[in-house]
């Protein structure tokens, strides 16, 4: 089964993952976070948002093509440490020769920082462009 999330309208669907037997949930981002129409909308005290979800059956087959089926496990650790290495890297000042000179405390700011942007946005870390 793969769910979509709603787009601008009720007629277009956004493919946003798929469940199988051998993955039978998940955790699908939306991008609703950092839709602004719509963050506008719910924080409107005017307007009522209507949001609809669809589930479409699809052959194994089609879903696998689609890329959808995988585990995202190493890739989101790889996105968290990205995160955690470049808040560490904003502190280094370079006098390290080739080390980096954090401050004691850097991993419990960063740690503070991280649950507060994760409480607005639980995927905000997936949206940086650094892969690695």
């Amino acid at each position: 089964s793969t769910p979509f999330s709603a787009g601008t309208t009720t007629t277009e669907f956004e493919l946003v993952g798929a469940i199988a037997n051998h993955k039978p949930s998940g955790a699908f981002p939306t991008g609703w976070a950092t839709n602004e129409t719509l963050s506008a909308a719910l924080h409107s005290t005017s307007s009522t948002v209507t949001i609809n979800l669809g589930v479409s059956i699809e052959p194994m087959a089609s879903v696998q093509n689609m890329g959808m089926i995988q585990d995202n496990t190493t890739h989101v650790a790889k996105k968290i440490a990205m995160n955690l290495f470049n808040y560490m890297q904003s502190f280094d000042t370079g006098g390290g020769g080739g080390n980096m000179m954090v401050p004691k405390n850097v991993f419990e700011r960063w740690m503070t920082r991280f649950e507060a942007k994760a409480r607005v946005d639980p995927n905000f870390f997936m949206k940086s462009s650094d892969e690695s």
